[in-house]
């Protein structure tokens, strides 16, 4: 499996909160942008001052944003439509040392880099600077380094008595073909939308389904499993439970929505969240949460405030890692010429999406109530193109998490 195992969360969280000797060196408390004609302003408000290391990446674009170890207390990062940044990323990198990556859609060069210290109500902050530069002005520029922090000094530790880390779980085998669970929605009694000629948003989901499957597998590259063959009704947890069972490393739930208004067409893909990003949304994701949902989680035998911030832990990387996928799906059709929704990339709380450690979204394929799009998607050629699309994202995405096991 290419992320985390709940297990080894657990063992992180125990060493890590409840350890004494671990505190963190600092806190991210907030993360702000702010857009000026010749550049963008990214500002870190800290809890305190710190060294810092900055630069930039290529294939794909990064910033990456070295700090001491921290706690990342500035929730979700929103970043401005046209910023460049299609995703925000943070982890530890090594004993000591956390690192924040942003990932562009454009070549940056970092122009300044500079911390300010706490003063007029203020907190201490970290302050960079960048702008669009062409590809081979970023060639230039993206060996600079931006900052003093020594990353090879695990600062944080200095002078504490700490017992050796434990041993690291065996890990399964790094070459083995990524596995892919995808999830036609709905399914035996209940239809889903229902458009015109009494087309069901179940059946041509699972023939979509069908046809990625098809497509991965053909590329010899995945091993693919639906979470339902036939038209069958399959209870919300139960979807989660087969992901998790399975230990997927990637679930892709997918959909053909209805709306009042028939002339709206156009696909779009949905990550989890807690607060909608649109009204339209929040009854979309009513709609499809029939039932109430724990995350995707055995919380019985834990501690009820120890399993919640477990819960919280495992998932906050993997909501990241989907959204990042989210927004590589929704860049990934459009150059395909998949019709796509304004603002294409949406969340809320879906409940299918709740498994903790598997990256997961919802692919609206489509408008079962627009009647041209309905038609399509009940077509083969028009399935196999959108699954041609979506099989590329896929590949993009899995092409990143290896070049990010290498940084």
């Amino acid at each position: 499996m290419l992320f985390k195992h709940l297990k080894f969360t657990l063992l992180f969280f125990l060493l890590a909160v409840f350890s004494p000797l671990q505190a963190f060196a600092l806190n991210i408390e907030s993360v702000r942008f702010g857009l000026y004609q010749e550049k963008t302003r990214l500002v870190l408000d800290l809890d305190r001052s710190s060294d810092f290391r900055a630069f930039v990446l290529s294939d794909p674009y990064r910033m990456v944003i070295d700090l001491p170890r921290f706690q990342w207390n500035a929730g979700e990062t929103k970043a401005p439509q046209n910023g460049g940044v299609l995703a925000t990323r943070h982890g530890n990198l090594k004993p000591g040392i956390s690192r924040i990556v942003f990932d562009m859609n454009r070549p940056i060069s970092i122009q300044k880099a500079f911390t300010l210290p706490r003063g007029a109500g203020k907190p201490d902050r970290l302050v960079i600077d960048f702008a669009n530069v062409s590809p081979s002005i970023f060639q230039q520029v993206k060996s600079t380094i931006h900052g003093s922090l020594d990353t090879n000094k695990t600062t944080q530790t200095a002078g504490l008595n700490l017992a050796p880390p434990p041993a690291p779980k065996p890990q399964k085998d790094q070459n083995k073909k990524p596995l892919i669970i995808i999830d036609p929605g709905h399914g035996g009694i209940d239809p889903g939308a229902v458009g015109p000629s009494n087309i069901h948003e179940k059946t041509v989901v699972l023939a979509l389904a069908k046809e990625l499957k098809r497509q991965l597998e053909a590329s010899g590259g995945y091993r693919v499993i639906l979470s339902r063959e036939n038209d069958n009704f399959i209870k919300l947890t139960n979807r989660v439970k087969f992901a998790r069972k399975h230990e997927g490393d990637l679930f892709i739930s997918l959909h053909a929505d209805s709306l009042q208004n028939k002339n709206v067409s156009g696909a779009s893909v949905y990550t989890l969240s807690e607060k909608a990003s649109d009204k339209q949304t929040a009854k979309l994701a009513a709609r499809e949460n029939k039932a109430d949902l724990i995350a995707g989680i055995d919380l019985n035998v834990e501690d009820k405030d120890v399993a919640n911030i477990l819960v919280d832990l495992a998932m906050r990387d993997t909501m990241n890692q989907s959204k990042f996928f989210a927004n590589t799906l929704v860049n990934t059709m459009k150059n395909n010429n998949v019709r796509v929704l304004e603002s294409a990339h949406r969340y809320a709380g879906f409940a299918v999406l709740k498994a903790p450690d598997i990256p997961s979204v919802l692919v609206e394929a489509g408008f079962m109530s627009n009647r041209k799009e309905a038609n399509l998607l009940n077509s083969d050629a028009h399935r196999k193109k959108l699954a041609g699309a979506l099989k590329k994202g896929i590949d993009r995405y899995f092409d990143q998490v290896r070049k990010n096991q290498r940084i």
